[in-house]
């Protein structure tokens, strides 16, 4: 089976040759351990005296000369370091959600900064800094928002590039927005949105319906470029359990992901949400809406990864199971990172709707932590899975 057949496959729960491996989009320092180190660090760019100089002054009119070249090189490079491994999917991201703001500061276009930093390999990385909104009337008033079918445009350009170059090598998980959900919690704080939600109705009612339209333009323009599985992501929980009730986020943002959901599996797409924490209290609403699989199954975070196969395994497609916390470190030894992917996929390899991989990236990230994980899949996940 090709890469992209193995992944459709397993998703659906058919049968294939054995279990396919997933990557999520990998850092800059990762991908450096697969491609190369750059003579000059990618922080050099971004954090010196000249570039301040004129990111302090005319910031946010130069994103489109110096921040998204250089993010659609390190996308492509990260597809690139992931079919070098050997990987049979991989999250390729179109970002312009972000633009600079200043030297020391990065924006997102839907309201909400971030501290520009290194990520402790000479690259430049960025940390949520906090809102935007902190009042309807700076909502009202914000500037930044994108007119939707020029970015539907640009992110169907973008992965018409990606998929003609890659696509034959590894299935490409495509994702150019963000949720809904951790987008308004980003863009009005996580004191201020609960306000919100009950004081500001017809606010949150307006943005969840233009963050809807911007999932749906995107994933749609992906779609035409030739991406078969969407990749949305919407951080919805604490490592110990829902940010909201359910409830609650059923009803604020139900009814905008069955429509999302809806029209990718109206044109024969598949669609997986990654979303951190423990999500066990959210995965019956996840399904409802119509998602056909979940990343990440965080291990440092209460959710059962082995429960949650039992219990949903038969309708909802696993995706990650490994830890970037310790096993893929320079910290674990090759034998742990070997024992606990055996044990991945005995439990759940058996039935499909299983792909393995890690549960988050991380600049920390071991590559040959990696290959060892990968190497012991192909080796002990061909099915029928016979590991004892």
């Amino acid at each position: 089976m090709d890469p992209t057949e193995r992944v459709m496959a397993a998703i659906d729960g058919r049968q294939t040759d054995r279990v396919a491996t997933f990557s999520y989009y990998l850092d800059y320092g990762p991908v450096q351990q697969v491609l190369g180190k750059s003579l000059i660090g990618k922080s050099f760019f971004m954090m010196n005296p000249v570039s301040g100089f004129f990111l302090d002054r005319w910031g946010k009119r130069l994103s489109g000369i110096m921040l998204y070249p250089l993010l659609d090189i390190m996308m492509a490079q990260s597809v690139d370091a992931a079919i070098r491994l050997g990987f049979d999917s991989v999250v390729g991201l179109f970002e312009r959600m972000l633009m600079l703001w200043d030297g020391k500061t990065m924006a997102r276009v839907t309201g909400s900064f971030y501290d520009i930093v290194d990520d402790g390999h000479g690259n430049s990385w960025y940390m949520y800094r906090g809102p935007a909104f902190t009042s309807r009337e700076e909502y009202e008033a914000w500037p930044h928002f994108p007119d939707l079918d020029d970015l539907a445009q640009q992110t169907y350009r973008f992965f018409t590039k990606i998929v003609k170059k890659y696509g034959d090598n590894i299935c490409i998980l495509g994702q150019a927005a963000f949720g809904i959900h951790e987008t308004m919690l980003w863009s009005f704080g996580f004191e201020r949105m609960p306000v919100f939600i009950r004081r500001e109705p017809e606010m949150i009612r307006r943005f969840t319906a233009y963050l809807e339209d911007l999932i749906m333009k995107t994933n749609m323009a992906m779609m035409d470029a030739g991406v078969k599985v969407i990749f949305d992501g919407d951080d919805m929980a604490f490592k110990t359990g829902p940010m909201m009730n359910p409830k609650l986020a059923d009803e604020l943002f139900g009814p905008s992901y069955r429509r999302i959901t809806k029209a990718v599996h109206d044109r024969g797409g598949k669609i997986l949400l990654h979303s951190c924490g423990d999500n066990t209290k959210m995965f019956d609403s996840i399904i409802e809406w119509g998602f056909d699989g979940g990343h990440a199954y965080e291990n440092t975070s209460n959710v059962d990864i082995y429960r949650e196969k039992e219990v949903h395994g038969d309708r909802f497609t696993i995706v990650g199971g490994v830890g970037v916390d310790y096993l893929l470190t320079p910290r674990s030894r090759p034998e742990e990172v070997v024992a606990e992917t055996k044990k991945l996929i005995k439990a759940l390899g058996p039935g499909g709707r299983f792909l393995i991989g890690p549960v988050h990236d991380h600049p920390d990230m071991d590559m040959e932590k990696v290959k060892v994980m990968l190497e012991t899949v192909w080796e002990h996940g061909k099915y029928p899975i016979a590991i004892k």
